[in-house]
């Protein structure tokens, strides 16, 4: 690492890390650094990362210090600071202060934070700024006995802090819950407050239609709040496990300017900056797209950009280590990115057209599972992610419906 002009320094130890460690090895021919918690298997045994893992730097004093003795490691190297879980963004946020005398930090300060990641405050933001989401109840701790619903059945259940919510435990726990019935309802509200959650609920009527009406929309802006690229993913499926309901297992890009134009309005007037990554669902009543949620910075599948042919991490690079000014870029290249085989794809998207567009671009070659990145290459670790990835027979299997 001594002869690289800068190293990344990634939170985290999950596929979101590997997909940031790959693009910044692709454009740069550099090594990354990660720092987790948890030793998960996406980021075993790579050469293209320095790990340090079974760290419980969740704890404020252990994220400081290990940081701290990252920095005195390498203390005449750029050191480029990156979050790929919710946990450590809201750590580096409400530590920047500290943080920024070491590392460079390209997120937005703790006052904006707090309207975009608690989701109350997030569709009150949606309403000022005209984004359409669905209808939407916020219940209490203290008033959800007492909730009166202004919308049928099936209805969707998600906490509105989600950092506060992972650190409970309960039985049946997942990362967004739909009820079909009143008694279900009841039920898991029941469950999530006889937990240590106490924050608030999300109550949102469901947007009919299946995986393949789902998008995401990454963009990066810049520390002077000017959008320089954006792209869009169509998913082809979505993961069932109770613990990745929202994370993606296959998609292709397309394109929207008139979404492409509003979601750059409405991140430049708020003075973003930094990665943006949008969850929406096409609602096919109106054939608007309803707006879930953002997460201020690149999400588990956000790799599908630079699988597709716009490296992700070269916008921010531009930004931060070379302050060069861009203009706004786009994606539009038809590319397959998946984490999950092909027969899976092929068994459970139900999208015809879509599923005939797979074929092709397999036929084609232009698939790519961005965890068996060739120059990580090792019979250990291709062996082990294979297998996870034939795993996923058996959970869709399971629990796709």
């Amino acid at each position: 690492m001594e002869n690289q002009d800068f190293i990344p320094i990634l939170l985290g130890s999950d596929r979101n890390v590997y997909g940031m460690a790959v693009s910044f090895h692709e454009e740069y021919n550099i090594k990354s650094i990660s720092v987790g918690k948890k030793d998960y298997l996406e980021t075993k045994y790579s050469k293209i990362i320095e790990s340090y893992k079974n760290i419980n730097i969740e704890q404020k004093k252990i994220f400081l210090k290990v940081l701290k003795e990252i920095y005195n490691k390498y203390p005449n190297k750029k050191l480029l600071l990156i979050a790929c879980s919710d946990v450590y963004m809201r750590l580096v946020i409400e530590n920047k202060k500290k943080l920024e005398k070491y590392f460079l930090i390209p997120y937005i300060d703790k006052d904006l934070m707090e309207k975009l990641v608690l989701k109350e405050e997030f569709y009150k933001t949606c309403e000022k700024y005209n984004l359409d989401f669905p209808k939407t109840i916020i219940t209490t701790y203290d008033t959800y006995q007492d909730l009166t619903l202004n919308f049928d059945f099936p209805v969707i259940v998600k906490p509105s802090d989600s950092v506060m919510y992972w650190k409970a435990d309960f039985l049946g726990k997942k990362k967004i819950f739909i009820a079909y019935s009143k008694e279900e309802f009841d039920d898991i509200l029941e469950r999530i407050y006889g937990s240590t959650y106490k924050g608030n609920l999300i109550i949102q009527e469901y947007i009919e239609g299946d995986d393949t009406y789902l998008r995401v929309l990454n963009a990066y802006v810049t520390k002077n709040h000017k959008v320089t690229f954006m792209a869009l993913g169509q998913i082809l499926l979505e993961e069932k496990t109770p613990a990745s309901i929202g994370d993606y297992g296959a998609i292709i890009p397309t394109y929207d300017k008139d979404l492409f134009d509003k979601m750059q309005e409405f991140l430049e007037k708020i003075n973003f900056q930094g990665y943006a990554n949008f969850d929406f669902k096409l609602d096919k009543r109106t054939n608007t797209y309803k707006l879930f949620e953002i997460n201020i910075r690149q999400g588990r599948s956000s790799s599908f950009v630079t699988a597709s042919g716009k490296n992700i991490v070269k916008y921010l690079v531009d930004d931060f280590i070379y302050d060069k000014e861009r203009d706004i870029e786009y994606l539009d290249n038809k590319f397959l990115w998946t984490i999950v085989p092909k027969g899976v794809i092929m068994k459970y998207t139900k999208n015809k057209e879509l599923k005939e567009l797979a074929k092709k671009l397999y036929k084609e070659h232009k698939v790519r599972n961005i965890l068996l990145y060739k120059k990580d290459f090792s019979f250990k670790r291709y062996f082990l992610i294979n297998l996870k990835t034939l795993n996923f027979y058996r959970k869709y299997k399971k629990y796709y419906k």
